[in-house]
């Protein structure tokens, strides 16, 4: 029963258990955005898959900061949410990722599913806009 709860509550703070996808091509620098919720006093990181210890953590932000380590950039904006931004995409950099909120007693994560593709503009579907960064988002199947 506890476990259930906390389930739920894991839900609620991440708006859903959601996989975000983010394709973005080599060579080109892709942002996105990280949402959680109540999460504006909390520091925030970016860590690669499988995500299970503080080793995995790439960068950590503190509410308001902005951190960077390599390639990778963190802004926090002070109202929960993040945006995250790879410089100079590598075909390396294809994997998965997981955004995270650093809480007393449980971390909320949010997936993210990256992409780097090795053509600028020759993979886009047909009228698909990709705007001046070269990326493309999705959310589950809908691009934005």
């Amino acid at each position: 029963m506890v476990r259930y709860i906390l389930l739920i509550l894991a839900a609620t703070l991440t708006d859903g258990l959601k996989l975000i996808k983010v394709e973005g091509f080599q060579g080109r620098n892709v942002s996105f955005q990280c949402p959680h919720k109540l999460a504006w006093a909390y520091d925030k990181y970016l860590c690669k898959d499988p995500c299970t210890s503080r080793e995995d953590r790439l960068v950590t932000v503190k509410s308001g900061g902005r951190a960077e380590s390599g390639r990778i950039t963190l802004v926090d904006s002070g109202d929960g949410s993040f945006t995250v931004t790879f410089s100079h995409l590598q075909l390396s950099d294809s994997q998965n990722y997981w955004c995270a909120v650093d809480r007393p007693g449980f971390d909320t994560y949010t997936e993210i599913q990256l992409t780097v593709l090795t053509k600028f503009g020759s993979t886009a579907p047909p009228g698909q806009e990709t705007g001046g960064c070269g990326c493309l988002f999705k959310m589950g199947n809908q691009r934005v």
